[in-house]
């Protein structure tokens, strides 16, 4: 089957997908080029071409709109110029500027152009995994609605994807938005041993600025029939964003911690390392915002420089930390318990969840109540009440 053929079995799939009356969560992949996007719940596609190398999408309730393009030309030597190409093909005008994110040169612009109206918009352009081949991602909305949908654009940007080796790291908006300022360092004290790591200055300011931005487009859907997809891809992005910013601290601790959990338990040392880091976040200080118009999520910089947590940032660190070692652990939410919890995949007694997309088991771990991984509290056990957050 050509790519053409593919590309455009694809589209009729994702239009049907999109425009159901119960829609889903999906990543739209590209594995030719090897980009993805993690796109707000509810994108249509209204338009692509034969060669499936350009789509249009729209958004029935936000008024957005979503171009598409994939250049794939010997002649082109940066993303800066295929952007500029770009916006002088549909007359925009708005400065370029040059942002290194996954390794690679990208750009980026914010622009104003006329088409049966003004319009303002934020556009990308980033290489992808073939030689002389660019992704360019151009979302705008009318001018007088620009401010209420800017959020909105800035997320569906951010969510563009062009290296499997960098998923989960900062996306392109925040890395432009928040670049590095060098390290600076942390200290943790774990299991009664001091542990020294670092994180980029930049890291608490910027998470936040993430957090508030995916919170704001997960509003949108709080009455819609997406709410459930809306809130798992909020958690997505964020795990996303926070799993790049701590993933030194995640390498540093299980290096100063996991030798002693191999001597203490030689046939099981993952439960015991799990264990040390599950009764760590069970000491941290509790906070929880009360204000309605922000999001209550203490991001995990913030978590690890000391600032009072709830149950879904612990359950996320675990997670994160967790996964960096290449033990398989899922994020659960409930808004019938207004709670959080972890769940991984260690062999061990206790309760367990188990994901029914795979089948595959995995134990509850608890992050406020001090007790071990596999007990949870009798009237949090409906396992119908608990979404999984499960990563790609």
């Amino acid at each position: 089957m050509t790519r053409q053929s593919k590309i455009k079995i694809i589209a009729i799939l994702f239009t049907l997908l999109l425009t159901s009356n119960f829609l889903v969560a999906e990543i739209i992949q590209d594995k030719d080029f090897n980009f993805s996007l993690d796109l707000p719940e509810g994108y249509k596609i209204d338009n692509y071409t034969e060669d499936g190398m350009s789509y249009i999408f729209s958004h029935p309730n936000i008024p957005v709109t979503l171009a598409l393009k994939i250049y794939y030309d010997d002649s082109f030597t940066s993303s800066q110029s295929v952007l500029k190409m770009t916006l002088e093909k549909l007359t925009a005008k708005g400065d370029i500027d040059s942002v290194k994110w996954s390794e690679k040169n990208c750009a980026i612009s914010s622009f104003t152009m006329n088409l049966d109206k003004a319009y303002s918009g934020w556009s990308v352009c980033a290489p992808t995994k073939i030689e002389h081949s660019y992704v360019a991602l151009i979302c705008y909305a009318p001018t007088d609605l620009f401010p209420k949908c800017q959020q909105f654009i800035m997320s569906s940007l951010n969510s563009l994807c062009i290296n499997d080796d960098y998923y989960y790291a900062p996306g392109l908006i925040t890395t432009y938005a928040y670049p590095k300022e060098g390290k600076k360092n942390i200290t943790a004290k774990i299991a009664g041993k001091q542990i020294t790591s670092s994180m980029d200055k930049s890291d608490i300011e910027a998470s936040k600025f993430l957090i508030d931005l995916e919170f704001a487009v997960f509003s949108l859907y709080a009455k819609m029939p997406n709410w459930k997809e809306a809130w798992q891809r909020y958690y997505r992005m964020i795990y996303r964003d926070n799993c790049g910013r701590t993933a030194q601290f995640s390498s540093d601790v299980f290096k100063a911690l996991y030798p002693a959990c191999q001597a203490q338990n030689p046939d099981n040392p993952d439960i015991t390392y799990a264990q040390t880091l599950l009764s760590w976040v069970q000491n941290f200080n509790y906070k929880r915002s009360t204000e309605k118009t922000s999001s209550d999520f203490t991001s995990i910089p913030s978590v690890l420089n000391g600032e009072g947590n709830d149950c879904d940032s612990r359950s996320m660190l675990i997670t994160i930390m967790l996964n960096n070692i290449g033990i398989d652990t899922i994020f659960l939410i409930s808004r019938e318990y207004s709670h959080a919890l972890v769940a991984t995949d260690i062999k061990a007694p206790g309760q367990t969840y188990i994901l029914e997309e795979t089948g595959k088991e995995y134990l509850f771990g608890e992050t406020t109540a001090k007790v071990t991984w596999g007990m949870i509290a009798g009237d949090q056990a409906d396992r119908t009440k608990w979404i999984p957050i499960t990563l790609p």
